[in-house]
């Protein structure tokens, strides 16, 4: 069979000329953004969101993000249909840029069977939401229900970081250590100073007192500042013995020099089972 020499260059040139027109086209759509002409520059970009080359649609909805306008929102959502792992990426991260508020259930939604670009993507965007997003995602780490999708969930919240301990933190009540433990562990993991300040608190609440006593100890030497902290304010308190005494007991289990001096000066404290505690913390830190 002999193929015409000129229909194969008429081919070929068609070929290049539509790539060139497609490259043309996401340029031209950045161009219009560069040059203050947002309006113009979304209506291409959104033109260009069902391109058949992935790295024109990813492109097309960086810019998009980069707008940040409601409709620029509502196309990003769109995006997080996208079939290709590394456009929902792009659209994750700018729902979280503009903390477009309707993104943050379809960005969970996604992530049970999202690859591992978009679950990193994801913390930082939820994170960027606030409390209410991550609320929401900690809601879905501890449901029954989702226990399948648990682990996608724990590494998102692994990427958020301590800006989730409150959040992970008002979970344990009502549970046993035992229930708790995967929570402990994921906290400790963050491996973050402010995961102690945040817990701290609940030192107050009988319900989980003693658990999160155990969990601040394991958080080892990130947790001896905010406990020195957290200690003074309840050093003179007669009324907050209880509370003294957990504190004191993470002291001791963090072993920590540092603490030396505030513990002596409760050595004389009003109260025998502080003044026990004292002995105990600081016989674990010099051993004698």
């Amino acid at each position: 069979m002999i193929i015409n020499k000129n229909i194969i260059f008429v081919i070929v040139i068609g070929l290049f000329l539509g790539i060139s027109g497609c490259t043309k086209s996401i340029d031209d759509a950045e161009s219009l953004y560069r040059s203050g002409q947002e309006e113009a520059a979304l209506e291409a970009a959104e033109g260009l969101m069902d391109h058949e080359e992935p790295k024109v649609r990813q492109r097309a909805v960086r810019l998009i993000g980069k707008i940040g306008n409601e409709k620029a929102g509502q196309l990003l959502v769109r995006a997080l249909r996208d079939s290709n792992s590394s456009v929902q990426t792009e659209a994750v991260r700018g729902l979280g840029a503009n903390q477009y508020e309707p993104g943050i259930r379809p960005i969970l939604d996604i992530l049970p069977s999202a690859d591992p670009d978009v679950v990193q993507a994801a913390g930082p965007a939820l994170a960027s939401y606030g409390s209410d997003a991550l609320k929401l995602l900690v809601d879905l780490y501890s449901m029954p229900s989702q226990k399948s999708n648990r682990g996608v969930y724990r590494q998102v919240l692994m990427n958020v970081g301590a800006s989730a301990s409150e959040a992970l933190i008002a979970t344990l009540k009502g549970k046993s250590f035992f229930e708790n433990r995967d929570t402990f562990a994921l906290l400790e993991q963050m491996r973050n100073p402010r995961v102690a300040t945040l817990m701290l608190p609940y030192l107050e609440n009988e319900e989980v007192q003693e658990q999160v006593s155990v969990a601040i100890g394991r958080l080892g030497s990130m947790a001896i500042n905010p406990t020195l902290d957290s200690i003074r304010k309840y050093m003179k308190s007669p009324d907050d013995v209880r509370v003294l005494e957990f504190h004191i007991k993470i002291l001791g289990t963090l072993k920590d020099p540092r603490s030396v001096e505030t513990l002596e000066s409760l050595s004389q404290h009003p109260s025998e089972r502080i003044r026990d505690s004292v002995d105990r913390a600081l016989f674990q830190i010099r051993g004698f």
